[in-house]
């Protein structure tokens, strides 16, 4: 189980549902790696994270970067980027990771003119990063609760 943030682009006048569902639907081909995208994500993360470990192979068309203490993981797939971490956390830990998690998804979302929805909250992250990862802390501790984590 992890908390996830996607990435899509939304066309004027389309709603966040509507946004994720053409998101669901295949395509035939991946889209275009853009490297300079792909270098500029690298070095935010390197800045928010520090160390990393970074996963690059372009004959599967996936990109991938880890934060092992964290488990914050940034990925990009056939074109699609993601972002997860797993519940490992709770209360004022869980903020600290969400203010990572959403301080990297800022810079992706303008590094690629993406927009970021954060499922679990049911908001873009535009109205979410204001709560400065508060917001997910529930998600976090109600997850804990579940498996016994106190």
């Amino acid at each position: 189980m992890s908390y996830d943030l996607y990435f899509l682009r939304r066309e004027p006048g389309q709603s966040w549902d509507e946004a994720l569902e053409s998101l669901e639907e295949e395509r035939d081909e991946p889209a275009a790696f853009d490297a300079e995208a792909w270098a500029k994500v690298l070095a935010a993360s390197r800045a928010v994270l520090g160390e990393m470990s970074v996963f690059e192979n372009p004959a599967v068309h996936s990109w991938e970067i880890t934060h092992e203490e964290t488990g914050l993981q940034i990925g990009l797939f056939e074109g699609e980027w993601s972002m997860t971490v797993p519940y490992w956390t709770r209360d004022e830990q869980a903020r600290a990771v969400m203010r990572k998690m959403y301080a990297i998804a800022l810079a992706v979302a303008q590094i690629t003119g993406l927009e970021c929805y954060d499922p679990q909250v049911g908001e873009p992250l535009s109205e979410v990063i204001e709560s400065d990862g508060r917001a997910a802390v529930p998600h976090f501790n109600s997850v804990a609760n579940l498996f016994g984590h106190v």
